[in-house]
């Protein structure tokens, strides 16, 4: 073999070495300059809408409705929406699917309601608030936002947290969400509104509802969601902030019912150990 030929393998190697160190630098380190971080990817529920996780959680679920919802007086400029019209309240109903050991505890599903007065992006916003434990009569009860009236007339109001919303926060680095949803074939699409660690919003599409009964609609979080850096702590866990649903132009506007129900994220909880990792959390 010729100088050349010796000069082509000297490079081929060199260049394969290359590869094989850059490959090694990029994926054998994590975000924190240390080994690769094994993997725990579990499955766990940020809402179940009225039972046991958001009773032992405190949440409440609460609705705002866009301007054109039906109004208490039609006259009156600004009049806030009629809780008979526009509402959300929790209703003794589940989907078939779930599974025996978490379908043996739920009862409760939320169910949200709306009129509006003309055609066009209506929206409604159902956000989570902070209500202290109470019976549960009380737990069917939601207030609206607009108007701070309850959607059962003479039933107790559970409205503690007033119309703050309380961000859920997410538990580990999360990698896609689902959730039970209720269709009555209304042209409506869903969004979830995720806050980072920055204060960004994200406004992710879990696309149309326009399907009939129960069905799992499912999300990925996109990779650009930032959900760690480089200094520790490094995981940097998002929040829900919003379930938000929008009504296309074409679609009627005197009636609207959906449902909700068990609420999940999967989601990586590994922690990553390290000497000294007592003192990542401390701040002084």
């Amino acid at each position: 073999m010729g100088s050349k030929g010796h000069v082509g393998l000297i490079s081929l190697f060199l260049f394969l070495s290359f590869v094989i160190i850059c490959k090694t630098s990029l994926f054998s380190f994590n975000i924190g300059g240390g080994r690769q971080a094994a993997v725990n990817l579990q499955t766990l529920v940020v809402s179940d809408f009225g039972n046991d996780s958001d009773q032992s959680n405190n949440i409440k679920w609460n609705a705002k409705f866009s301007r054109f919802a039906k109004p208490i007086d039609p006259n009156q400029e600004n009049s806030p929406a009629d809780p008979k019209a526009c509402g959300v309240t929790y209703v003794e109903a589940k989907p078939l699917g779930l599974p025996q050991y978490i379908d043996a505890r739920e009862k409760w599903s939320l169910g949200i309601k709306a009129q509006f007065t003309r055609k066009g992006y209506n929206w409604i916003e159902v956000y989570p608030v902070k209500g202290s434990a109470g019976s549960e009569t009380a737990k069917q009860t939601v207030t609206i936002a607009s108007n701070q009236t309850n959607i059962s007339p003479g039933q107790p109001s559970v409205s503690e947290g007033g119309n703050v919303i309380s961000p859920i926060s997410l538990p580990g680095q999360i990698k896609s969400m689902d959730m039970w949803v209720w269709g009555g074939n209304y042209h409506y699409w869903m969004e979830f509104y995720l806050v980072d660690y920055k204060g960004y919003l994200n406004r992710l599409t879990a696309g149309d509802i326009d399907f009939v009964g129960w069905k799992n609609v499912a999300l990925k979080i996109p990779d650009y969601v930032p959900q760690a850096e480089m200094h520790v702590p490094f995981l940097k866990s998002l929040s829900l902030q919003m379930i938000k649903l929008w009504s296309y132009p074409t679609e009627r506007v005197d009636q609207f019912y959906c449902y909700f129900n068990y609420l999940q994220v999967q989601t990586d909880v590994y922690i990553e150990r390290f000497n000294g990792d007592d003192l990542a959390n401390k701040r002084w």
